[in-house]
């Protein structure tokens, strides 16, 4: 792509309703037929309309992970609280728990050296990052600006895999970690730096 030719989608955009608006008043000048004109419209036209119906599908899938997690926590909540009933029951033993998967493992001696693998790639949502939870409750999410010598605050505290950086307007590159978490504190080490770039 031309570097005149916005990278950034919603410069993107902008540049092309631009060209609808100014072209026609050139045409003459550069020698467009007036066929050769409204083709050009219509290709502005397809590629808003491919953005938008993207963006529309992007709000969907997202709606659709709030929804599928909302779920998901409703789920646990109602479950463990059913299992918590079941084992004050006089016929509950520890092999029913053990045969229906009821039992925490116990705190790992080796918990220190937990290290999550993290890996990156692109997603129509935005910038999806697969981790592995170890065990654990789930991830800090960090993110800086790549060479930058300090992660500062957690992007997000995600308690299933993947997750899916959203933001937009950020152009550059950028290096991402997470850090397991259990009962709201750090557990092991970081996960390896991936490092992307965004725009």
């Amino acid at each position: 792509m031309s570097d005149f030719i916005p990278q950034a989608l919603g410069d993107f955009a902008q540049w092309v309703r631009l060209q609808t608006t100014k072209r026609a008043g050139y045409a003459p000048t550069l020698g467009y037929s007036e066929a050769e004109t409204t083709q050009h419209n219509a290709a502005d036209q397809a590629v808003l309309a491919s953005i938008g119906a993207a963006e529309a599908a992007m709000s969907q899938a997202r709606a659709a992970v709030v929804a599928r997690d909302a779920a998901i926590d409703a789920y646990t909540t109602a479950t463990r609280a059913a299992i918590a009933r079941a084992k004050t029951h006089p016929a509950y033993s520890a092999a029913i728990g053990q045969d229906m998967q009821w039992l925490s493992s116990p705190a790992s001696a080796q918990s220190v050296s937990l290290k999550p693998s993290l890996q990156q790639r692109p997603s129509a949502e935005g910038l999806r990052l697969d981790w592995s939870k170890l065990g654990q409750d789930g991830v800090q999410v960090f993110r800086r600006p790549a060479g930058s010598a300090d992660w500062g605050r957690p992007l997000a505290f995600d308690t299933r895999s993947p997750y899916i950086d959203t933001e937009t307007g950020l152009h550059g590159r950028y290096e991402y970690c997470v850090h397991l978490m259990k009962d709201d504190k750090p557990v092991g080490e970081r996960s390896d730096v991936v490092e992307v770039v965004l725009g």
